[in-house]
């Protein structure tokens, strides 16, 4: 049997009208997969220090507004580093998948609150779509129901459209089971933080993407998460195939030579700071995107 962990980000517009890409996205594993999960994701947690992981309580303005916060007192570096071993976890073994749509884009800065429940309508319907592309990719032979566990939301009008939606695709679907609110800090939920995560990143990814109208290759962070969700034929399938030691390496690597990047960039003063992309400036990843090119060339009907 599949379960489903998931979580939104971006979606609080619902209630003030300012979030320009919902995204919902959320994990699907055995039951197997999971308990491993809840170890790793606790020894993690503990190595750290943290109570838990929500991803906007290590924003800065977060903690303006919130000073007693357990993360207010840690640095830059600290947080970085929990943030990205935390989504080494979320990387092991779980699938990825989700949903978002642009509010900006189709209703520019001041959208109704009927457009706004739009997009959000149409950011869970992607989801559940996606949903059923990946577990046919992963999970071919799979046909019972499958469980979903979102992460408890507080708005009575995110709760109806899920509502809405669900009960909608169940019907092209018969694989959507029913789903459940849990509260993420208990053990039971726990995975609902990886989804935090997941949501999270996509979201401040989607936002750029949307922004500029053009595709932007994946940072570090887009890159770890994507790690399970790439289908058999993809050249960054690759990155699932070497061990998790193998993975934690690159990615240490990668995330020194980052930090080499900013600080170049900070000492001569370029503005505006320059993203790093391993795509770009890493020799590992830009083959694995020659390999992409190459494929896209040959089976363009595969990258729609």
């Amino acid at each position: 049997m599949i379960v489903v962990y998931a979580d939104e980000s971006g979606t609080h517009g619902v209630r003030d009208g300012k979030e320009p890409a919902p995204t919902i996205c959320g994990f699907l594993a055995t039951p197997e997969m999971w308990e491993k999960f809840r170890l790793d994701w606790t020894s993690g947690l503990k190595r750290h220090g943290a109570p838990h992981f929500h991803f906007r309580e290590l924003n800065p303005d977060f903690q303006k507004k919130n000073p007693d916060n357990h993360f207010s007192t840690w640095d830059k570096y600290r947080k970085d580093d929990f943030i990205h071993d935390m989504a080494i976890v979320a990387s092991s073994g779980p699938v990825p998948f989700g949903g978002n749509d642009s509010v900006k884009r189709e209703y520019g800065d001041n959208p109704t609150k009927e457009q706004l429940n739009e997009r959000y309508r149409t950011a869970f319907e992607v989801f559940f779509d996606d949903f059923g592309n990946q577990i046919d990719r992963h999970f071919p032979d799979e046909r019972g129901k499958v469980s979903f566990f979102f992460d408890d939301n507080q708005s009575s009008e995110w709760v109806s459209i899920l509502d809405c939606v669900i009960k909608e695709k169940r019907k092209s679907d018969s694989r959507i089971g029913e789903y459940t609110p849990v509260e993420d800090t208990s053990e039971r939920g726990m995975p609902c933080q990886a989804a935090d995560l997941l949501a999270y990143v996509n979201r401040q990814n989607n936002e750029t993407v949307y922004d500029l109208d053009l595709y932007v290759p994946q940072r570090i962070l887009d890159i770890i998460v994507s790690r399970q969700g790439y289908p058999e034929w993809h050249p960054f399938r690759a990155l699932k195939e070497i061990s998790d030691e193998q993975w934690k390496n690159l990615i240490a690597e990668l995330r020194g030579r980052k930090k080499q990047f900013d600080l170049q960039h900070e000492l001569s003063g370029t503005k505006p700071k320059p993203q790093y992309y391993p795509i770009l400036y890493h020799p590992y990843f830009q083959y694995l995107y020659r390999l992409c090119s190459e494929h896209k060339k040959r089976h363009p009907e595969l990258w729609v």
